[in-house]
């Protein structure tokens, strides 16, 4: 009897034994898979994917997103080369992925204060309803933003920048965990990167497509987990804006039209294939210079200009005038000006860009910019429509 009851113990201790065994194993394979997870960089876990991504980016050219679990890849490329990677950065939004760090990897879970330099970014946060994430901005006398205004009076924002001058020792007192900014000069570093705070290059001005520049929400989002917002807000102007142009295609007659003024000895007219040439395209006008195959503006003497555009039905001009834009005021500024068919007959399309916050709002705005186009080549397409930021002068 005894023996049997030996026996018994026996078997129970050696399962309980078994068992602890088992459950070693298990946990030191658990720790080995984290270990080596850890070991790996984040290129590593987010290209180790069955499936080839594709990119959630339609019309932009200047960046790609690519996404995979809890991991999306930002690829920024050289505007002036896009076959060109610019930079690239992890976005992560997971506390699982806490263990990677870097300086090319941002936990917007984490992201609660960034400094803002760019007018259009800025009217991106603000339709996101992300400007409780904005601390700091540039240039902040030239904002017209009436939210925006507000939390600079309240200093709940602060300038860090003014008439080109950036101000280290008050950026590194907000210390924003990043700063977006738009790298005109991409020969020389920024002056607040010696400030060691990571910053994300902004390069929405360069697309040469509206619905390119429409699509940097996109971008901003990516950063915040907003993606799913900014697709709702992108996918309505995109379909606003394909509405309008699909009322031009079958145009025979499209009216002559040129661009900008005379400036500093130069007249900087936007090439062929610029931002400014697809509008006139897709608003049904032929673009006088639209045989050019630059994307970024084409300096021309004076009388080139006038030899080209003398007989051109309409002039674009966006600028602000003190008193309002009037004929008398344009030929003010240069004599030479009346000669031309468009002055003459009192066809310029003038957009304030002041009072039209053309140059904060517009770029979310490509549909409104093209309708108001519409509105003045073709205006039997659009009868009863009020335009925002282009009107015809009388």
């Amino acid at each position: 009897m005894h023996y049997k009851k030996s026996i018994l113990v026996f078997v129970k201790q050696l399962s309980i034994v078994k068992t602890l065994i088992f459950i070693l194993i298990v946990s030191q394979c658990i720790v080995s898979c984290i270990e080596t997870k850890e070991n790996h960089s984040i290129d590593e876990v987010f290209n180790d994917v069955k499936q080839p991504i594709a990119s959630s980016v339609k019309y932009a050219d200047g960046f790609d997103i690519y996404s995979s679990d809890a991991i999306s890849k930002l690829v920024i490329y050289n505007p002036k080369n896009t076959s060109e990677v610019y930079a690239t950065y992890y976005i992560v939004d997971s506390i699982s992925f806490d263990n990677f760090r870097g300086p090319n990897v941002v936990h917007s879970s984490t992201l609660d204060s960034v400094a803002v330099f760019s007018a259009t970014q800025l009217n991106a946060f603000s339709k996101l309803e992300l400007l409780d994430k904005v601390v700091a901005i540039s240039e902040s006398e030239y904002i017209q933003n009436p939210e925006v205004k507000e939390l600079c009076n309240n200093n709940k924002i602060v300038n860090l920048a003014s008439n080109g001058n950036f101000y280290l020792e008050k950026t590194l007192s907000v210390n924003p965990k990043i700063i977006f900014y738009s790298p005109y000069n991409m020969a020389q570093s920024h002056p607040l990167a010696a400030t060691e705070i990571t910053m994300i290059p902004f390069f929405d001005f360069m697309e040469t497509n509206p619905l390119g520049r429409a699509e940097w929400i996109k971008f901003t989002a990516l950063f915040f987990n907003e993606v799913k917002t900014a697709n709702l807000i992108f996918d309505s102007i995109e379909g606003k804006y394909l509405g309008y142009k699909e009322l031009t295609i079958d145009i025979d007659k499209k009216p002559t039209v040129f661009s900008d003024k005379y400036y500093s000895g130069q007249w900087f007219v936007p090439g062929g294939r610029s931002y400014i040439a697809q509008l006139f395209n897709d608003s049904g006008a032929e673009y006088i210079w639209k045989d050019n195959q630059m994307t970024a503006s084409v300096n021309l003497d004076l009388e080139v200009v006038y030899d080209k555009a003398q007989k051109a039905k309409y002039w674009r001009i966006v600028g602000t005038y003190p008193n309002g834009f009037t004929y008398d005021e344009l030929s003010k500024e240069n004599d030479f000006y009346q000669y031309f068919d468009a002055f003459k007959n009192h066809n310029v399309i003038y957009c304030d860009s002041k009072t039209s916050t053309y140059f904060e709002t517009g770029t979310l705005e490509p549909h409104v910019l093209l309708a108001d186009l519409i509105h003045v080549f073709h205006p039997k397409l659009l009868p009863n429509y009020n335009p925002k930021y282009y009107h015809l002068c009388k």
